[in-house]
């Protein structure tokens, strides 16, 4: 969200070139970032009445969104914003049927881009490995000598600045508000519940899954409630069959 209405109000507005705002953007995003991790999850997590675990981090981020909500408002207004589209042009026709827009294929290579090339670092470096420790068993992790807050620290910033890119790729389809952030997030998470916290390929594939069907339901089911419908099918799903899914192993790791 942030990235949409930050580049929007710089190219728009202050008349700033498309790179330029871009850059300004995502400096400012991973700035407030390591900021919020050297204060508040630092504190919250290594302090003397620390709380550690993946639920703890999440608390602490949810409320980070309502907060980032609130100051958008008082910057940006109520209004729908969206950044310069990447890729300019008609729909891209295939096989003379299917229309797909050039921004969301920009989405989606972004998404499979940014999924394949963490699953590679994780699987194939050292310091992957490490990152993997960390979020499997984060008191294992120290005690073994790796340094959890620098990794931390590395996923909070390294997430924000990939958050802030698919606001901006995203953004000339959907339009942004100050409240898209937190829908955003929810959706993330699940997507991230569903993979255990420690399979990004099967998160990437339930994000996929998660926000085709909620295009689905507004279709062809309600607009207005789509996300409603949406979330209430996956606790149902959740309820059912929370091991199959990786919930089990979310809350249990």
């Amino acid at each position: 969200m942030i990235g949409a209405l930050g580049v929007d109000n710089l190219v728009r507005v202050r008349n700033w070139p498309l790179p330029a705002a871009i850059t300004a953007t995502l400096a400012v995003t991973a700035l407030f970032a390591y900021l919020y991790d050297q204060v508040v999850l630092r504190l919250a997590q290594d302090g003397r009445r620390r709380q550690e675990g993946l639920v703890i981090t999440f608390f602490f981020t949810f409320a980070l969104s309502f907060f980032i909500d609130g100051v958008a408002k008082i910057l940006f207004g109520t209004d729908v914003h969206a950044a310069p589209a990447l890729w300019n042009g008609n729909s891209l026709n295939i096989a003379g049927a299917l229309h797909i827009e050039r921004a969301g294929i920009l989405v989606l290579g972004c998404a499979v881009l940014s999924g394949a090339m963490f699953a590679l670092y994780i699987r194939y470096t050292l310091s992957g490995k490490a990152m993997e420790a960390c979020g499997e068993n984060y008191l294992g992790a120290r005690i073994v000598g790796i340094d959890t807050r620098r990794y931390r620290r590395i996923i909070f910033v390294a997430t924000a600045i990939l958050a802030g890119i698919f606001g901006i790729v995203e953004s000339p389809i959907t339009g942004f508000t100050f409240i898209s952030g937190a829908t955003i997030s929810v959706t993330g998470f699940l997507a991230a519940a569903y993979g255990g916290f420690q399979k990004p390929g099967r998160a990437l594939v339930a994000g996929l899954v998660i926000g085709i069907a909620e295009v689905l339901l507004g279709g062809y089911v309600s607009a207005e409630y789509s996300d409603t419908l949406l979330y209430a099918i996956l606790a149902a799903l959740v309820l059912a069959r929370p091991s199959a899914l990786g919930f089990e192993s979310a809350v249990g790791g």
